[in-house]
């Protein structure tokens, strides 16, 4: 009688012609999961250390960028006849919305990483967490384009619509806003390969692979 063909799915063992059983990702990873979250899993050395990095940039970036201000005195003449008046102008972060987002974005990525961490050991916790890297990943690059295009804009201006540039003013302030913008950019990227590593070993334990 000819062997039955059975074909391998999320619903645990599939077994091949040769006889041999293949377990899915259910019967893996997920199935682990689902009979019992507690369950311990070994620790990716590899991944958590790219999460601590990622915790670690965002922090660093967020607290730059939120005690980031400065107070230049500005000349502002009234008439020729009068001297000019030294008025104090405070450039400060929180005056523009998207360095508020940015920080918020920031703040919001590290204390997910760091309660990731906390759960790196249950299996329990795979798939949520990396559905929390997706959105992670998605509100780092969105904040890092959105401060990095407003510090362009600081930095050249925009003639067509007649905005001067302020960065030669305020030197020290877009330096540091700069500076938090590349370093959260470098802890996206982390995040990025942190997720990548983890679709791979999703994929390897696969049994459609």
């Amino acid at each position: 009688m000819e062997a039955s063909r059975v074909k391998p799915g999320f619903n645990g063992v599939g077994v091949g012609l040769d006889g041999s059983s293949r377990r899915g990702y259910m019967g893996g990873v997920g199935a682990a999961a689902a009979g019992g979250s507690g369950r311990r899993s070994p620790v990716d050395a590899c991944g958590v250390s790219l999460r601590v990095f990622v915790l670690a940039a965002t922090l660093v970036a967020a607290v730059v960028m939120g005690v980031d201000r400065q107070t230049r005195n500005i000349e502002i003449t009234l008439a020729d006849t009068l001297p000019p008046l030294q008025v104090p102008v405070t450039a400060k972060w929180s005056y523009s919305s998207a360095f508020v987002y940015f920080v918020v974005a920031n703040a919001m990525v590290c204390v997910f990483s760091a309660a990731a961490l906390a759960a790196c050991r249950r299996r329990g916790a795979v798939v949520p967490v990396m559905v929390g890297d997706l959105l992670a990943l998605a509100l780092l690059f969105s904040a890092v384009g959105a401060a990095a295009e407003f510090g362009i804009l600081g930095e050249r201006g925009n003639s067509h619509v007649r905005w001067a540039k302020v960065c030669n003013v305020y030197g020290a302030f877009c330096e540091r806003a700069m500076a938090a913008v590349i370093v959260s950019l470098i802890g996206a990227f982390a995040n990025l390969v942190m997720l990548m590593l983890t679709i791979l070993t999703i994929h390897k334990s696969s049994s459609y692979y």
